[in-house]
């Protein structure tokens, strides 16, 4: 009897003591805790920017194809127009219907260029807080676009062009002047109003050129003079 009480003890604290080491294995420890946390925010450190560069990369590419798009339809325009390039339309009031389809809208390049690209959203940069809505003003107006056009282009003839495959076309810019861009940047407005060729790419710009090619360039402008380059 005594020996059996005995095993029936032996058998409950050795029971017992594997419920002990089994609950002490299924917890972790606040080292182990911490070593997990560091180990993510490692991860995290080298991971985030190259999924953040690997999303510029995409939007880039975006830009790329945009710009690409609306060089091949200013292309299809100059041979349609007897080789002259888009006029600017504020300068001279000629108006057409605005590629939202309400109300009517200056005869500015882009809208000029419209109807051979068939799209306004090609007119955005996926990387610019502006968003063009085939508009004149306003909500999605004009300044809304996110390309540049070579404003030393207006209405030139191609016959004119030396080197096309090295004269810029358009732009992907930033600053508040209506879709233009001037010689180094420059517009001279005293106001800071320019419009300047972008850096948001990667520090760097999308732009066309007048032959028809696209391509992304480093750039590096600056801020303190009228953001030339």
């Amino acid at each position: 009897m005594g020996n059996t009480n005995i095993s029936r003890l032996f058998l409950l604290f050795q029971g017992g003591l594997k419920m002990k080491i089994q609950s002490h294995k299924s917890a972790f420890t606040l080292i182990e805790l911490l070593v997990v946390i560091a180990i993510i925010a490692i991860l995290s450190s080298i991971l985030f920017p190259v999924f953040a560069r690997a999303r510029e990369n995409a939007r880039r590419a975006s830009c790329l194809s945009n710009l690409k798009q609306i060089g091949l339809g200013t292309v299809m325009y100059v041979q349609d127009y007897d080789g002259h390039f888009p006029g600017a339309g504020w300068a001279d009031g000629e108006v057409l219907p605005c590629p939202s389809g309400s109300g009517s809208c200056s005869a500015s390049w882009p809208v000029r260029i419209y109807p051979y690209v068939k799209s306004v959203q090609v007119f955005n940069c996926p990387s610019d807080t502006r968003t063009w809505l085939g508009n004149s003003t306003g909500t999605g107006g004009a300044g809304g676009i996110s390309y540049g056009y070579n404003i030393g282009l207006v209405s030139t003839n191609e016959r004119a062009i030396q080197k096309p495959s090295e004269t810029v076309l358009m732009a992907d810019t930033d600053g508040t002047v209506t879709y233009a861009l001037y010689q180094n940047n420059d517009y001279g407005a005293s106001d800071g109003s320019d419009r300047y060729i972008s850096d948001r790419h990667l520090n760097g710009s999308v732009l066309n050129f007048v032959d028809g090619h696209s391509k992304w360039i480093h750039i590096a402008r600056d801020p303190s003079n009228n953001h030339t380059i």
